[in-house]
């Protein structure tokens, strides 16, 4: 089966090159990696092991337009079979041959298998580019011993996949889809604005599309990075994606999030209505003062 691998970035430059290094060392090599910038360019060297299309988005008011620049990536792919991997994420070999095997056995909106890694696993060296051996760099061998699987995400054994109803599972960290059933779905809704339930409204609205999901074990390495608990820096994007995925669902998403800010008196929120409010945004400093070095994601 051929197929592409799309990816959206703002910053995060050397996860980007971590996860180029990754795809060099794939089993199976993509047709094409579509990588797309919000609001920024996208600088990658070539390879002859398959095409790079570099594209951007631009948002005028908001940093990280998430969905526009998936569907972006989509619109620029021209093969059937669509993997879309988070820029923090490190395909294992196996990864785009699992989902090919997955895809090819049935047509469904297939998560893959996020494993994550802890602090410095991808910093022992400076990584290269052109698919040699450097014995100072990360070796998928050391990836593999150091990475832990979420709590919340089913654990799977080799060469297994399962069908499933928890549409609201789902993460688009590491997904792989047909372009049939991503149309059908109808892409990502672009009135979720920035970060938050983008994802979840994806899911979602597979669900009522008739699209059925499951899980399969095409891991993907997740890299560290810093991450703000609750996700302060990114109140104003959840609160009104939130608004937005209750008024189109009828139920609330990132529930606990919600809850952490309201607890703090960032913002009214009754979870029985639909009453939603921000008093205030947060300060850099009390961003700064959530800030974690848990694993992202946890």
């Amino acid at each position: 089966m051929k197929l592409s691998v799309l990816t959206i970035v703002r910053g995060r430059q050397s996860h980007l090159e971590n996860q180029m290094r990754g795809l060099l060392q794939s089993e199976l090599a993509p047709i094409e990696w579509v990588v797309v910038g919000m609001n920024q360019d996208v600088s990658l060297p070539s390879t002859d092991q398959f095409t790079i299309r570099t594209s951007s988005v631009h948002h005028p008011t908001e940093a990280l337009p998430l969905a526009a620049a998936r569907n972006h990536a989509a619109s620029l792919c021209r093969t059937d079979a669509m993997v879309f991997l988070d820029v923090d994420c490190i395909p294992s070999p196996s990864m785009l041959d699992r989902f090919a095997q997955a895809l090819t056995k049935e047509d469904r909106l297939w998560m893959g298998h996020p494993m994550y890694l802890p602090a410095g696993a991808t910093q022992s060296g400076k990584p290269t580019l052109e698919g040699t051996t450097n014995a100072s760099a990360w070796s998928m061998t050391e990836l593999a011993e150091q990475a832990v699987d979420h709590p919340l995400q089913p654990s799977l054994d080799k060469n297994k996949w399962i069908a499933s109803d928890r549409y609201e599972l789902f993460w688009s960290l590491c997904f792989a889809i047909t372009r049939n059933s991503f149309d059908h779905i109808g892409g990502f809704d672009e009135s979720f604005d920035g970060y938050g339930g983008e994802d979840t409204d994806f899911s979602f609205s597979a669900r009522r599309a008739g699209v059925p999901f499951g899980f399969v074990d095409a891991v993907a390495y997740h890299q560290h990075h810093a991450v703000c608990k609750p996700p302060l820096n990114h109140l104003q994007p959840i609160v009104q994606n939130a608004e937005q995925f209750r008024k189109k669902w009828g139920c609330w998403p990132m529930g606990a999030w919600l809850k952490a800010f309201a607890a703090e008196d960032f913002i009214e929120f009754d979870q029985a209505s639909d009453h939603i409010q921000i008093n205030r945004l947060p300060t850099d400093s009390e961003i700064r003062a959530c800030q974690t070095m848990t694993p992202a994601g946890f």
